[in-house]
């Protein structure tokens, strides 16, 4: 049985050390006392922003805090960076995009209002979505073992989406409408960029209401965007953006997929 994970906000020490108090956000004490009600003497894994983990054994529990003896940290191997630019979907869609994606091990999502977008968000009600999305991108990462937490920004537009796009190497725009020869796969493609291990992604993928021929040219002409294909059935803005990240994933050697070392 894997153990209950819990990121801190601080860095974890060198080497270890007896006694430290785990600087946890309140909403963590909480749960580790009062939800999971975990008692000294029991095992706990900590991850801090570096990415890096260490066991700990708990010392004191309690609601003012929790202190443990904390083992050496260690680096987990690296993955790769494939990140998700997903259009804005319907709250149960987009969240489950945000929890899958997480699981799957993508390394930031950034939600993008596009021309055919059907949910639309003021700034006030983008910034209470952020904040739910970030927490399910959180409780996804405890629950599959991630040691880090995937970077959710908030909401952009397709200039917004652009400018993001200029940090990575490569970007893949999978598009169901594309016109005359069939569109490579995500491998193909990356074959074609000559991508390896270390290669960064973004994945664009479409609203409800699929990309404009104007946003994929745009993506195209700015971003260096290329179309790529999911295969012959149309599928939903949510099952597309799972199924890419899957995709890029296992070709850059995640999910037990291909070496490109």
């Amino acid at each position: 049985m894997s153990l209950h994970r819990f990121f801190v906000t601080r860095t974890l020490p060198e080497g270890g050390a007896p006694s430290w108090a785990l600087p946890l956000s309140p909403k963590d004490v909480r749960h580790l006392g009062l939800v999971l009600r975990l008692a000294p003497g029991e095992h706990v894994m900590l991850a801090d922003p570096a990415g890096r983990e260490a066991q700990a054994t708990l010392v004191e529990v309690s609601a003012e805090g929790v202190v443990a003896d904390v083992a050496a940290p260690s680096s987990p191997a690296a993955r790769p960076r494939v990140a998700l630019a997903q259009g804005l979907a319907r709250r149960e869609r987009m969240e489950m995009v945000i929890q899958k994606a997480t699981e799957l091990g993508v390394s930031e999502i950034l939600p993008v209002a596009f021309a055919r977008s059907v949910v639309k968000l003021d700034d006030e009600k983008a910034g209470k979505r952020t904040e739910r999305w970030r927490r399910i991108a959180e409780e996804a990462a405890k629950q599959s073992q991630r040691a880090t937490v995937p970077l959710v920004r908030e909401p952009v537009d397709i200039q917004g989406l652009i400018e993001a796009a200029q940090g990575f190497d490569v970007v893949l725009v999978p598009w169901e409408e594309t016109v005359g020869t069939p569109a490579p796969g995500i491998g193909e493609a990356l074959d074609a960029a000559g991508a390896g291990a270390r290669t960064s992604v973004l994945l664009v993928i479409g609203p409800e209401g699929g990309l404009e021929p104007a946003e994929v040219a745009a993506i195209g002409r700015e971003a260096a965007g290329v179309t790529v294909g999911l295969g012959d059935t149309v599928l939903r803005t949510e099952t597309a953006g799972v199924i890419a990240a899957a995709l890029a994933m296992y070709e850059l050697g995640g999910l037990g997929g291909r070496s490109r070392d």
